[in-house]
């Protein structure tokens, strides 16, 4: 039943439900026949449902009006931009003026959300096009140049690598972030010590180019999927090798994995580094999308990354997870 009917019968027996108690009385007491009673109660009910459906139609037509918009918007084409609530033909009554303004502010959203993520889009774009144009006028330069020494082409070399892996880094993180949209992670049991100890290997040759002391200490499960979370790990990791001065440290703990440096520490509150492509001084991790794929893994599986007290004088971030049964 629509409400529209509900409210008109509603209206209806408010006005009939009296009179026919008033019939009855009557009849009861012999005050009259019945059978003009029984015409003049039919007239009644006639009476209160005509009476209930044209006052239900009233009450309801600022809410059908406010249907027939969202209606229409739903079939407009265009950008969503373009899209606002026109104003009503009368002023509605306050319940349908405040579900026009919560719809309004819903739209709002909606479009803060898209130009977010078009800004997001064209600032990956940008930043994974750099190091694969560098990466082209290299690999163009060591074909022309037949007289380059030996250092100098490992130098080069050396330089190809890194534009390479800044791309790579990029779009791991991107294909990581893709899975986060297209479905909830999946829970399996890890063992956190061996996950560190997997990535260390993996960043040892970096590790050692660097000249910096790499260590994992302690032990703990968590719950998890194993690809998220060892890209949110890498990253943290990542940013912790470029920043080190000599030393980085991994805690391993119950659900928790810290990653310590002794260099500088974070040059902004971690809510604003975790923000992607934040540009200047205090930008960490590649283009920072780095950080803000930790913290986008870690809270999709239900825990958080947070700034951490370390030992080694520098930064400190924690990346919680579900403990592990």
């Amino acid at each position: 039943m629509s409400l529209r009917a509900r409210l008109a019968l509603v209206i209806a027996l408010l006005a009939f439900l009296p009179n026919l108690v008033l019939v009855l009385t009557l009849g009861a007491l012999g005050e009259g026949p019945w059978l003009p009673l029984l015409l003049w109660l039919f007239f009644l009910a006639l009476l209160s449902g005509l009476v209930g459906y044209f006052l239900a139609k009233g009450l309801l037509r600022p809410l059908e009006e406010l249907t027939r918009t969202l209606a229409y918007l739903s079939l407009k084409e265009g950008p969503l931009e373009a899209l606002r609530l026109p104003t009503p033909k009368e002023p509605p009554p306050e319940e349908i003026a405040l579900l026009r303004a919560r719809f309004s502010e819903l739209l709002a959203r909606l479009k803060e959300l898209l130009e977010a993520r078009e800004a997001l889009y064209a600032a990956l774009a940008h930043d994974l096009k750099t190091p694969l144009l560098s990466a082209l006028r290299l690999l163009d330069y060591l074909e022309r140049a037949d007289d380059l020494g030996k250092e100098r082409r490992i130098a080069l070399l050396r330089a190809l690598r890194e534009e390479l892996s800044r791309g790579y880094r990029l779009t791991e993180n991107l294909l990581a972030l893709a899975r986060l949209e297209a479905r909830p992670p999946r829970g399996e049991t890890l063992n956190l010590r061996a996950l560190a100890e997997d990535l260390l290997l993996r960043y040892r040759d970096e590790a050692k180019r660097r000249g910096l002391l790499v260590e994992v200490e302690g032990a703990g499960l968590a719950r998890g999927e194993r690809l998220l979370v060892e890209r949110a790990l890498a990253n943290l990791l990542e940013n912790a090798l470029r920043h080190a001065k000599s030393r980085v440290r991994l805690r391993v703990g119950e659900g928790v994995l810290l990653v310590e440096d002794d260099g500088a520490g974070l040059p902004l509150p971690l809510e604003a580094l975790a923000r992607p492509f934040l540009q200047g001084e205090g930008r960490r991790g590649s283009a920072g999308l780095g950080l803000y794929t930790a913290k986008r893994v870690a809270e999709a599986h239900g825990g958080r990354l947070f700034p951490c007290e370390g030992t080694l004088g520098g930064a400190c971030l924690g990346l919680e997870l579900p403990k592990g049964a």
